[in-house]
């Protein structure tokens, strides 16, 4: 089988081989040297402090509100998607005030510039960069960056299924990413970007405290054992990463462009909030769609939020190549009934 799901994804052969090594201990120098190497690529690929904890994209995207979230602040929540709906029920057990703004497609930076007028006691903006239900990415995060930060308000970004392969412009203050997506290893490592330090007060469970990670990166370490195997995949999935440089946003946007242009579906996501990473696809038959894929060899997912029993989402990230586009969209196009 070949995945071309949402995540885990596709890995290169030479991801598998990196992985399958002796763990070393790590409080040892053996871990330090490989630790130190990840930090250094991960650095490379966005300006900001990361942290690597053994976990889930979930896990990161919980961590970074417990963290950046305090009970009883008003948190403004924009949801376009099943994992917009997770983050506000996180904040929400947080026991913070959720101003959730729910729409079909992300509001406009100068929308959110009158929410934020019309709610100035808000402490954060809470986003999904990449929603992985719909593959609708929120393209105007530049613009955001500035309006959120002229209202004094942090901003936290679940880029889960997006980074590094979705632009993702500096100055956020928080993202919140995973190993196995378009960072092409293993689940296994949740990873947080800080530009700010934790500004918690109350409540952050030992294993989520950022403070015990960022103190202990003062001498390569982790405050508890970190996904060692996942960290020798991750060196090498940087190295090619970074190596790719700008071509690795394009190829993931030339592999959507291709199946957009050849599946003859109904996209869920307009032209100009399409995902780099997932596709997804209104189809009245979608377990028929999956089944026949997966007689072909391929597996790719079925919908979420409000398209959940008539879509199908096909990734793109990982080890995909040209062909293998050209036949899942043979496969859909000859068994999909249109919406």
């Amino acid at each position: 089988m070949k995945y071309l799901t949402p995540g885990p994804v596709q890995l290169p052969k030479f991801v598998v081989e990196a992985m399958a090594k002796q763990p070393p201990f790590h409080r040892g120098e053996e871990f330090k040297k490989l630790f130190k190497s990840v930090l250094e690529k991960l650095e490379a690929l966005y300006q900001a402090r990361p942290l690597v904890l053994p976990g889930t994209g979930t896990l990161a995207v919980d961590t970074m509100i417990y963290n950046y979230i305090n009970p009883g602040e008003k948190v403004l929540a924009l949801v376009y998607g099943e994992f917009g709906k997770r983050a506000v029920e996180s904040a929400k057990i947080r026991g913070a005030e959720v101003v959730e703004v729910e729409r079909d497609l992300p509001p406009a930076p100068d929308e959110v510039d009158d929410l934020l007028r019309r709610n100035r006691d808000v402490k954060a903006v809470l986003l999904i960069h990449n929603e992985t239900s719909t593959g609708i990415a929120y393209k105007k995060l530049k613009e955001l960056i500035d309006i959120v930060k002229a209202h004094g308000a942090l901003l936290l970004v679940d880029s889960v299924s997006g980074f590094p392969a979705e632009p993702l412009p500096p100055g956020v203050d928080v993202v919140a990413t995973a190993s196995h997506k378009a960072l092409l290893a293993p689940p296994g490592a949740a990873i947080i970007y800080t530009t700010t330090p934790p500004r918690y007060t109350t409540g952050v469970p030992p294993t989520m405290d950022l403070k015990k990670f960022i103190k202990m990166l003062e001498h390569l370490e982790t405050p508890y054992t970190p996904p060692i195997p996942i960290l020798f995949a991750l060196d090498a999935s940087l190295s090619y990463i970074l190596e790719l440089g700008e071509r690795y946003t394009y190829i993931h946007k030339e592999r959507v462009d291709y199946l957009y242009a050849s599946v003859k579906l109904q996209p869920v996501p307009p032209a100009d909030v399409r995902s780099f990473t997932v596709t997804t696809f209104i189809c009245e038959n979608p377990k028929e769609v999956m089944a026949k894929l997966r007689d072909a060899g391929y597996v790719v997912a079925g919908g979420m939020y409000k398209y959940r029993e008539r879509s199908i989402r096909i990734g793109v990230m990982g080890d995909v190549s040209l062909d293998d586009l050209k036949r899942v969209a043979e496969v859909v196009n000859n068994v999909a009934r249109r919406g």
